[in-house]
C-alpha cells in the first residue's frame, strides 16, 4: 500500500527556508533522515528550560503588578515597559529590520496581530484587571491560559487537542488551584467572580491567540530579536492611544520615583525581552498546546520566590500543588494533538 504523500512546502523569493509545520512532520525516520521522534528529545529539554524560565520571569511580573497597583497607573506601566524594551532592542537590530522590510510588509498582518494580542491588549488588560481582582481570582483566571491556547488553536487552525493533552492541562490546573487556595479547597466554593476577572479572561484569551499566531510565521523568517522588536513596535501603536485614554479619563500620570523606575526596569528586561524571547523559542520547538501548561509554573515559582526573598515558610499544600503541576506538564508533553 502506498504511503501517505509528503507535503511540499515552497517559499517566495527572498523568504527564509521553510520548515513544515510541526504537526506535519513525520514521527518515523524517512528518506530525508528526519528524527524518529518529533520534537526530538533534545528539543524537548531545551523547550522545557526556556518555557520554565519565561514562567519564572512572569511570576515576578504579576507579583509586581499587584504590588505597584495604586502607585503606577496600569496602562502607563504597560506602555513604559514596552517603550523601554523598544529603546533597548531597536538600536541593536535596526539594520536587520530595514533589510527585511519586504518580509515585514508581506507578513504585516500576522506581525500586527502579534503586537496587538501579545504586547498591546494582553498587558493592558492584565494590569487593569490586577487593580481590582482578588489574588485567588487572578491566579485561577490566569491559570486558564493553557486552555485558552488550546481554544485559540481550535478556532484559528482547527487543531484538536488529544484527551491526554487536555488531561495534562486539567491536572496542572488543579495544582495551581491547590496553591492559590492555600490548601483550603473550601475557599474555592466561596469564590465570587467580578468584572475585573472578565478583563483578565479576555487578556488570557488574547495570549492564546498570540501563541497560536507565532507559528503562522515560517521558521527562520525573522531572527528572534528582530521578531520581538517589530512586534514591540506594533504593540506600541496600540498602547499609546490606550495610555492617552487613561490620562484623559483619570488625569493620572506615572510618578518619577524609585518605585516606577524599578517596576519599569524589571518588566522591560525580564518580563518583556527575556520572557518573550524564551516563550517564542519554546513555542517554536514544541508547539502552542504543549507549551501552554508551562504557564502553570508561575504560582509555583511565586511560592519559591516568597520563600527565598521574603522568608515565608513552605507548607505541605505547596508540595502537593507543585507535584500536580509537574504531573500535568508530563502528561501534556506526551499528549500530542490531532487534526
Amino acid at each position: 500500500m502506498a504511503g501517505r504523500a509528503r507535503p511540499v512546502y515552497r517559499r517566495a523569493e527572498g523568504d527564509a527556508p521553510l520548515r513544515p509545520p510541526s504537526s506535519d512532520l513525520p514521527r518515523e525516520t524517512g528518506p530525508e533522515g528526519l528524527p524518529d521522534r518529533w520534537p526530538p528529545p533534545r528539543a524537548n529539554v531545551a523547550a522545557a528550560l526556556l518555557l520554565a524560565l519565561a514562567a519564572l520571569f512572569w511570576s515576578g511580573n504579576f507579583a509586581l503588578g499587584r504590588a505597584v497597583r495604586g502607585e503606577v497607573p496600569p496602562v502607563a506601566l504597560a506602555l513604559l515597559r514596552w517603550l523601554l524594551a523598544a529603546l533597548i532592542l531597536v538600536p541593536v537590530v535596526w539594520r536587520d529590520v530595514l533589510s527585511r522590510a519586504r518580509l515585514i510588509r508581506r507578513h504585516a498582518g500576522v506581525l500586527a496581530g502579534l503586537g496587538l494580542t501579545g504586547m498591546g491588549s494582553f498587558n493592558t488588560l492584565s494590569y487593569l484587571a490586577l487593580t481590582g481582582t482578588e489574588a485567588l481570582n487572578g491566579s485561577l483566571v490566569v491559570s486558564l491560559t493553557p486552555l485558552m491556547i488550546v481554544f485559540a488553536a481550535f478556532l484559528i487552525d482547527g487543531e484538536r487537542p488529544s484527551p491526554r493533552g487536555l488531561a495534562g492541562v486539567a491536572v496542572s490546573f488543579s495544582g495551581v488551584a491547590v496553591i492559590a487556595a492555600r490548601g483550603d479547597l473550601g475557599a474555592l466554593s466561596a469564590l465570587r467572580l467580578n468584572p475585573w476577572d472578565g478583563l483578565m479572561l479576555l487578556a488570557v484569551f488574547g495570549w492564546g491567540v498570540y501563541t497560536v499566531l507565532l507559528r503562522r510565521l515560517p521558521a527562520g523568517t525573522f531572527p528572534p530579536l528582530v521578531l520581538l522588536a517589530v512586534t514591540t513596535l506594533f504593540g506600541l501603536a496600540v498602547l499609546v492611544p490606550c495610555w492617552l485614554a487613561e490620562v484623559a479619563l483619570t488625569g493620572t500620570l506615572p510618578r518619577a520615583d524609585a518605585t516606577t523606575a524599578g517596576a519599569v526596569l524589571y518588566t522591560a528586561l525580564f518580563a518583556s525581552i527575556g520572557a518573550y524571547l524564551c516563550w517564542n523559542r519554546g513555542v517554536a520547538l514544541i508547539g502552542p498546546a504543549a507549551a501552554g501548561p508551562f504557564l502553570h509554573l508561575q504560582p509555583a515559582f511565586g511560592v519559591g520566590l516568597a520563600v527565598l526573598l521574603l522568608g515565608e515558610r513552605p507548607e505541605p499544600f505547596h508540595a502537593v500543588g507543585f507535584g500536580l503541576i509537574l504531573a500535568g506538564l508530563w502528561l501534556g508533553a506526551r499528549g500530542g494533538r490531532r487534526r
